[in-house]
């Protein structure tokens, strides 16, 4: 059984298409797929649709109209109140987009086993969400600490899935894959000034070794040096593109991983 790991990682969650590109040209599908946050609308939209192109079809084009929004947003501007309130936004504003992705499609309508990883602030876990609306599960698995209030998944409160298992090599393992596949990208550490961006620097040298232990569960890796900081959204045609060059390299390699 092959199991996909798709990374967390915002914009770069573009480069999973690279790897999904890779996968139908070598004639190998994944027979399950797990995914956080960025990770997880890749997996989703793939499960759903069956081809990479139209996962950067429809996510592309979700982008546009997300970056669209903004612009005509007033720049907000940071005051006592934004700063105690729970999150920068509410989900609400973002609902819709995830609504336009995957509508009121079910997992039990998708096309590959789907494992979409989300983080239960109730119990300080992982969660698997593999049932339910697809908008739900994604959504959750999106709702990035601070910036977004957390949602709701049964009754429990959730946060972006990246939080604990950024790359879900892990829940691959106990769902019973026996090659796991894993798509990620360079961990960037931030260089600081402040004592703030020092918080930012060692958060991102947790979770570096967090991925680290979650890659060493990984049979073969698709690895991409992206230095695109994870919200730039704007360049998310560039990151594919500069993806898609790094799979193709390594794309003899896999196949014989694979065939072996």
């Amino acid at each position: 059984m092959v199991g996909l790991a798709l990374q967390a990682g915002g914009v770069k969650g573009f480069s999973h298409i690279a790897t999904l590109k890779v996968f139908e040209e070598c004639n190998v599908k994944p027979d399950v797929i797990s995914g956080s946050s960025a990770g997880s609308i890749v997996g989703a939209l793939y499960a759903l649709h069956g081809s990479s192109e139209i996962v950067y079809k429809v996510f592309a084009e979700t982008v546009r109209k997300f970056l669209k929004k903004q612009r005509t947003k007033p720049e907000p501007i940071m005051n006592l109140e934004m700063v105690i309130k729970d999150a920068l936004y509410s989900l609400d504003e973002f609902y819709q987009f995830f609504k336009e992705m995957f509508g009121k499609k079910k997992f039990s309508e998708i096309k590959t086993k789907l494992l979409v990883v989300a983080f239960d602030i109730e119990t300080w876990k992982s969660f698997v969400i593999d049932e339910g609306y697809l908008v739900d599960a994604v959504l959750a698995s999106c709702t990035v600490p601070g910036v977004f209030e957390p949602t709701y998944i049964a009754g429990v409160r959730m946060l972006d899935g990246g939080v604990l298992s950024p790359i879900p090599t892990f829940e691959l393992k106990d769902y019973g894959a026996d090659t796991i596949v894993a798509s990620a990208f360079e961990e960037l550490i931030p260089p600081y000034a402040t004592h703030m961006e020092l918080m930012l620097t060692v958060d991102a040298v947790k979770e570096s070794y967090i991925v680290q232990n979650e890659l060493s569960e990984a049979d073969f890796t698709f690895f991409y040096p992206i230095s695109v900081n994870w919200q730039d959204f704007a360049k998310y045609e560039e990151v594919y593109k500069n993806a898609l060059i790094v799979a193709r390299r390594v794309k003899d390699e896999f196949e014989n991983f694979i065939r072996r």
